[in-house]
């Protein structure tokens, strides 16, 4: 009986056919037909060997279950292919070569470019525009809300299927190693991390309703964990199949077909404004598990299960940004108005969060000072604040500053301007962002 090639298995003698440049779908199927011979991959082995692709890629549900679904992609004159399933078995059928992780991402590419020729269209080479400002440009890509009106609290859905994300072998291994540690640590009295029950993401759907075609959100979690998160940030550290996770599942990839095991957290990130109108900035601490010593919202939570999703409820978006409120500076809900902005998702580390602005309704800067010095729960993920007079003119020059333009968590520079969006609309921030960054020339 075939069995499923897998690395350490004799290899395939000489390179793989050159999928070229093929004019039509009939000429791009031949090549492919081709490289499945070239393989030596026998129909029986195939529908494991492309499932295994897929787990690689943390789809454990679609895993191909039967030859039938593959010998449609191998079928003469076809019309149309299901892209993901194409390209999971071209880059399983390029594998018997034993090839490099390197030779393989650039083999893969070459068979998307003849497809897309193919295809007679373009090959997709630009990403959505990163968030910029002039010379600061983060990995932060907005992805719902522009700041000109709040997304309304009963817009928003949040779906949590009771389900526990999935790790790849090599990243559960990665997770072993995290566990032993911290417990380590633990036992020692030196700092530790907790693992605290989180969410992962798994989708987030945004459609519009009613003449003003106010946004409605549903996001869709899963069940994950903090040791999950710190497991999947090792992001460049090199893989045993080969490779990193970023390279397999971030570099090149829309922010919306990453695996759901690599979200396993959910941010809640608020921007407050006192009173008297200025912007609190924090400077977190050295002792966060991630994001150290970057400059960042004046709050931020990941929702956390136990907390913001008691006895299996779905957890309140508003609510958790009231408890981070709480927890990192002290704040009551009667002390702000709170407003939800957009949704975003940081693609240098597929990070997803959402974005709020707290304006403080009796509370100047002096008092929040005074308020906050009588002890915060959290008090130690911030190494100290910043306060900027809440204008266009002086928040942007504070982003723009040659010591904080590179010391910005990724997402806090666009929750600040879509805050200050909110506060004096688009056209007056984008003509004073305009002027400070020489755009207008």
């Amino acid at each position: 009986m075939d069995q499923p090639w897998v690395p350490g298995r004799a290899a395939v003698l000489g390179d793989p056919p050159d999928p070229g440049r093929p004019a039509t779908l009939a000429e791009f199927g031949a090549r492919l037909r081709a490289l499945r011979d070239w393989s030596q991959i026998g129909s029986r082995e195939m529908p494991a060997v492309v499932g295994e692709e897929r787990r690689r890629r943390g789809l454990t549900r679609e895993a191909v279950r039967s030859y039938t679904t593959m010998f449609d992609l191998f079928r003469e004159n076809r019309k149309r292919y299901d892209e993901d399933l194409l390209f999971d078995t071209v880059r399983a059928l390029l594998r018997a070569g034993n090839l490099s992780q390197a030779r393989l991402e650039e083999l893969t590419r070459t068979w998307r470019e003849a497809y897309h020729a193919a295809r007679q269209r373009k090959p997709r080479t630009d990403d959505y525009p990163r968030f910029r400002l002039g010379p600061l440009t983060t990995s932060c890509q907005i992805l719902e809300g522009n700041g000109e009106r709040a997304i309304d609290r009963g817009s928003v859905r949040v779906v949590v299927a009771q389900e526990d994300v999935v790790l790849p072998p090599y990243l559960a291994a990665f997770r072993d190693e995290v566990a032993r540690e911290q417990e380590e640590r633990r036992r020692a009295g030196e700092e530790h991390f907790w693992n605290a029950p989180r969410y992962a993401v798994a989708d987030l759907v945004v459609s519009r309703r009613g003449a003003d075609e106010a946004p409605d959100v549903t996001l869709h979690l899963k069940n994950s964990d903090y040791f999950n998160f710190i497991a999947a940030q090792q992001l460049d550290r090199p893989l045993e199949p080969g490779g990193t996770l970023r390279t397999r599942y971030l570099d090149g990839r829309d922010v919306w077909d990453t695996p759901d095991f690599l979200r396993s957290s959910f941010g809640v990130n608020i921007a407050v404004v006192t009173a008297d109108g200025h912007l609190v900035v924090s400077r977190r601490s050295s002792r966060v598990g991630v994001g150290k010593n970057v400059w960042n919202s004046s709050a931020n939570e990941g929702l956390q299960r136990e907390l913001d999703g008691r006895a299996g409820a779905p957890p309140d978006l508003h609510a958790a940004a009231q408890r981070g409120l709480a927890e990192e500076l002290r704040l009551d809900p009667a002390d702000y108005r709170l407003s939800l902005l957009a949704f975003a998702a940081v693609t240098s580390n597929s990070h997803w969060c959402c974005f709020f602005k707290a304006e403080l309704t009796g509370m100047t800067l002096d008092r929040f000072q005074a308020n906050l010095g009588r002890g915060a729960q959290d008090a130690w993920e911030n190494r100290g604040f910043d306060f900027v007079p809440f204008t266009p003119e002086s928040v942007v020059t504070y982003l723009l500053r040659d010591d904080r333009r590179d010391l910005w968590a990724p997402a806090a520079p666009p929750l600040f301007y879509l805050s200050l969006v909110h506060s004096f609309g688009r056209g007056e921030v984008d003509r004073c962002v305009d002027r400070l960054t020489g755009a207008a020339d």
